[in-house]
């Protein structure tokens, strides 16, 4: 029998069944050029994670407010999990620790 067990329950979203732990996790899918967007793109900054810092840097730059910010696949709140104190780079609210997995979507500036 399979560990977990994955069924749709909304539009949408998929409810992930941990039989395991009896925990229940949702997934969302986000349709090809849905949600966010064809210009929408993917960073992974888990490389700069190191325990210490909470400044990150992004590949290019971004258009104001419309960076996602997931660690370990949960995605983190503006204002209350991170800032964007500049066209490149997010602050953490706090510092993630060695191990724990970064990743970021935005839409790259006009020009950028």
């Amino acid at each position: 029998m399979p560990r977990t067990e994955r069924k749709l329950c909304l539009p949408g979203r998929i409810a992930i069944r941990d039989r395991a732990n009896a925990m229940f996790r949702f997934a969302y899918i986000i349709p090809a050029g849905g949600a966010g967007g064809a210009d929408m793109k993917q960073a992974d900054l888990t490389s700069q994670v190191n325990g210490e810092r909470n400044v990150f840097t992004l590949p290019e730059t971004y258009e104001t407010g419309t960076v996602r910010v997931y660690l370990n696949g949960l995605r983190q709140v503006k204002s209350d999990h991170f800032t964007e104190p500049n066209q490149t780079q997010i602050t953490l609210l706090f510092t993630p620790q060695t191990g724990d997995f970064l990743t970021v979507d935005y839409i790259p500036a006009a020009g950028g």
